[in-house]
Parts: C-alpha cells; structure tokens; sequence
C-alpha cells in the first residue's frame, strides 16, 4: 500500500520504533547489517544491543543545505548544489541503565567492586578518537492493503558518533529520561550514510 498514491488512510503511520545499538564498533564491510529480507524480524541479540523503553519518540533528522547558483544578468536563482548535509537520530532514553549512558555519553566501563560499578569519560590524548556506533531504529510503516496488520519500516544508520547536549535530571514529580543525539559521517562513495528498508506486501 506503501507506493498507492491519493487518498488512503492506510499509508497514515503512528506507533512508536525499537532502537538498536550494534554491540562493535562501526566495521566498513557492513558485514553485521541483517539480511534486506529479515526487515520484519528484531535483530540478533547476540550483535545488537536493544536500548529498551523510549520517552518521547525517536526520530531520524536530514537536513541538507543547498547553496545557490546565480548570475549578474538574472533576478532568479539558477540552479543549486548540495553543500552540506546533516543526518541525525534522536531519542529520549527512558530506561536509565549504565549502557544507554555509555552510548549517549560515549563512555567506558571503569573499576567494579561487590556492589558496584563505574563509567568513565574517555580523556587523554585519545579522547578526540571516540568509536563510530551503527545504529539502527525498528518502526512501523504504511499498512498492508487490507488494513490488516502494519508493515514495517528499518533505518540504518550505519557510522554515528554521540553529539548534542544531553543531561540527567532528577526531579520530584517527572519521570527521567536521557536526551541522546546521534550524528551521522561519510561511509564511502559507494555506501549511503543510512539506509532505509520497508517490508512490502508478498
């Protein structure tokens, strides 16, 4: 139903997406991606990391920038070329666990004792060579034709590094939650940046 054109209710999409976090670090083969087909089943547990309970959505943002062509001898603008483009995904992580820190905050595991555990920032020299994550958000797209069932609709976002501000609040009456934001980088000339992958109808 995903490629019918007018006025179809079933292409209207609401519900929330599953983020995953692959558990290694960003691997240029994409070897780790699953199948195209595999589209409608959750990634292996075993390879991807489930950040669980979101608050506030989750949300894959593309902002180009088109820089003008123009003329001494005309009003109009010419043309345009795409100089820059921004690709972010943002999420609100509900569930407050040491990991989803450690993605948001590009931290690393420190000292553990009987009853405790420590993240740490990355600092030194080294810190400015934080490890690319892939990430990769499970939602729901436009329906089947029938009405029936929802398909769904795969984001990969295949070479991000933590970005943006993020903080952890704690208050009486409101629930917390860690503003994360995910910038995405250049692959290669032959690899798109993210892709996108819908479930279609048999």
């Amino acid at each position: 139903m995903a490629d019918t054109s007018g006025l179809v209710p079933g292409n209207l999409v609401m519900g929330p997406a599953r983020l995953y976090f692959y558990k290694n670090a960003f691997d240029p083969t994409l070897s780790y991606e699953p199948a195209l087909a595999d589209v409608n089943i959750a990634p292996a547990a075993s390879a991807w990391y489930d950040a669980g309970i979101t608050l506030g959505g989750t949300s894959v943002n593309i902002s180009p920038t088109w820089t003008p062509l123009t003329g001494d001898q005309l009003v109009d603008k010419l043309g345009a070329r795409l100089t820059d483009r921004d690709i972010k995904a943002t999420v609100n992580f509900a569930e407050m666990t040491r990991v989803n820190l450690a993605y948001a905050w590009n931290m690393t595991a420190g000292p553990t004792g009987a009853g405790y555990a420590t993240s740490d920032l990355n600092a030194g020299q080294t810190a400015n060579r934080a490890p690319y994550r892939t990430l990769m958000v499970d939602g729901l797209g436009p329906d089947v034709t029938d009405g029936s069932r929802s398909l769904k609709r795969r984001v990969i976002l295949r070479k991000a590094l933590p970005s943006g501000d993020t903080a952890l609040n704690w208050e009486k009456a409101n629930q917390q939650a860690l503003a994360a934001e995910f910038q995405t980088f250049f692959v290669s000339e032959s690899i798109s940046p993210f892709r996108v992958i819908d479930e279609v109808e048999a």
